[in-house]
């Protein structure tokens, strides 16, 4: 800290006697922000750190702060303009989900997941599925998931072709220990497979706010790892309760993106749930070189599709 101080100081001194405000000020933010991504980047993968590291953390953020707003006469930067910046926020956020629960991390990492999907196509194909969900006296409940098939796929073997089957999982795993993994079939040579698979889950009723299903397209490799294709994610919460018929979905395929969640949990190598949650989502997270990028507009082989219900089908 004293070292930062130091330094601080003599660089405020230095730029302080430009005459020009909105250079200085341009400079000073730019500072600040370089300075917020790196704390960021020391928190994030510094799961073993104690609470007195982050205090220190943010000891550094407000004497930083004090002295971008108070030690430059009329050039200094108003805080709001500090606050407002990007890696300010992330900083931030970063300490105060570190100081998270595991358990905790793992809910809010598949809530904001399966809340970030958007109506389009990424180019990256699409499921069609019927889906139900059936509460029980015992307090039990059955998801009732039919896949019918997924349609413009990413071809990934070299005949231009896929191999594709789709697994689902209803997360996160330590809320639903007994949601065993499910997958079908392959199918070979093909961007367009049909299945027409039942699948069935039983959940507990208590945790249905929790709950999300989802489900991940693989390239089948016979010699090597099955590349990942997409995934697409549903929450329970979304789903029709007790309803005589299935709701018929057709769901956008998506490259997940690997948040601080991720690598917040990915450090914690000592924690037995954390490392199981790693262990599930590394295929997807670090697989982002199979996926096209996502761009505001849909790909020149995707349509838009809707995540709502398309409809009530028997």
């Amino acid at each position: 800290k004293q070292w930062y101080q130091r330094r601080v100081r003599g660089n405020i001194a230095l730029i302080s006697r430009m005459q020009d405000k909105g250079t200085l000020g341009n400079i000073v933010v730019n500072i600040w922000g370089k300075i917020c991504l790196k704390l960021k980047d020391v928190v994030e993968t510094k799961p073993e750190l104690e609470e007195e590291h982050y205090e220190r953390v943010g000891d550094s953020l407000k004497f930083l702060k004090h002295h971008f707003q108070n030690n430059l006469g009329e050039k200094a930067v108003p805080e709001e303009r500090l606050m407002a910046q990007p890696a300010f926020t992330q900083v931030v956020d970063t300490m105060e989900l570190q100081k998270m629960d595991t358990t905790e991390l793992i809910i809010r990492h598949y809530k904001e997941q399966s809340e970030e999907r958007g109506e389009r196509s990424t180019g990256a194909g699409v499921i069609d599925l019927k889906l139900s969900l059936k509460e029980r006296r015992d307090g039990k409940a059955i998801l009732f998931a039919k896949l019918l098939g997924a349609r413009e796929l990413i071809a990934l073997d070299t005949n231009g072709k896929s191999d594709p089957f789709i697994q689902l999982q209803v997360v996160p795993h330590h809320l639903f220990p007994d949601c065993e993994l499910k997958q079908s079939t392959v199918k070979k040579g093909t961007l367009e497979p049909i299945y027409n698979e039942m699948f069935e889950f039983i959940i507990p009723q208590d945790q249905i706010c929790n709950g999300v299903l989802v489900l991940t397209v693989f390239d089948y490799d016979f010699i090597s790892a099955n590349d990942f294709e997409g995934e697409a994610m549903v929450r329970l919460t979304d789903l029709p309760r007790n309803s005589e018929q299935h709701v018929k979905w057709t769901m956008a395929l998506h490259r997940p993106k690997q948040d601080s969640i991720y690598k917040i949990l990915a450090g914690r190598v000592s924690d037995k749930i954390a490392c199981k949650f790693v262990d599930i989502r590394r295929k997807a997270m670090e697989a982002e070189e199979f996926m096209p990028a996502e761009s505001g507009e849909p790909s020149s082989t995707g349509s838009k599709v809707n995540l709502a219900p398309r409809g009530a089908e028997s």
